[in-house]
């Protein structure tokens, strides 16, 4: 397992624990991820444009 797909695995661990499941959502999940990636120092946003 990558360090990536390591701090992926735990945001998704830390949110099913954390949330009760009626209150879970996919926007949640990835929100959760998405601040996990950050606080690792991962990029968040994908490049946009056309092809190069």
């Amino acid at each position: 397992m990558t360090g990536l797909h390591a701090v992926i695995a735990a945001a998704i661990d830390d949110y099913r624990c954390e949330t009760p499941p009626e209150q879970q959502t996919p926007a949640g999940l990835t929100d959760r991820i998405t601040e996990y990636l950050a606080s690792s120092g991962y990029p968040i946003a994908l490049e946009t444009g056309g092809p190069r």
